[in-house]
């Protein structure tokens, strides 16, 4: 009787086992390919809004008003990447107005990357940058006010 109580109580415990199995054996499905390519600065979007150009309308995306601001990503396949953006120069004026102007140089960055559940992590030595994909546009928000930035979008050409 004492082996059989033993032998239940096995069984027992062998089934509360498998009723606790984790579902970690689901495959993975590595959708990377769906950023790796070349990536084109499409807005980069202040608060508040500004009239850079002096054109009597104002706007919270650079890039509408000064054409010369420009940006590529480029995402490899061998979990590196590169950008280049245009170097701003910004002033505050007064009562919340900047002077925002092209710079004459560029700035050059690079780094490892990681892809998981829509989120693109940019690794440079020990900062992060977060991006969003959403159809063909990554998008990184900050949710800084000027002198910085709202959030940049760069669409896969």
């Amino acid at each position: 009787m004492k082996k059989i109580k033993v032998l239940l109580h096995l069984i027992v415990f062998i089934f509360i086992l498998q009723a606790c199995s984790s579902d970690d054996n689901a495959p993975t499905v590595d959708n990377s390919d769906e950023v790796v390519g070349s990536w084109r600065l499409t807005e980069l979007n202040i608060n508040p809004a500004q009239d850079i150009n002096m054109d009597g309308n104002t706007t919270t995306n650079i890039l509408t008003e000064l054409p010369c601001a420009t940006g590529t990503l480029i995402i490899n396949s061998d979990g590196t990447w590169s950008s280049t953006i245009v170097n701003l120069d910004i002033a505050s004026i007064t009562g919340g107005l900047f002077d925002i102007r092209c710079a004459d140089n560029s700035n050059t960055s690079s780094g490892v990357w990681q892809f998981q559940n829509s989120q693109l992590s940019l690794f440079i030595n020990t900062r992060l940058i977060l991006y969003t994909l959403n159809n063909d546009r990554l998008t990184s928000t900050s949710n800084e006010d000027l002198p910085g930035f709202m959030s940049e979008v760069y669409e896969k050409q």
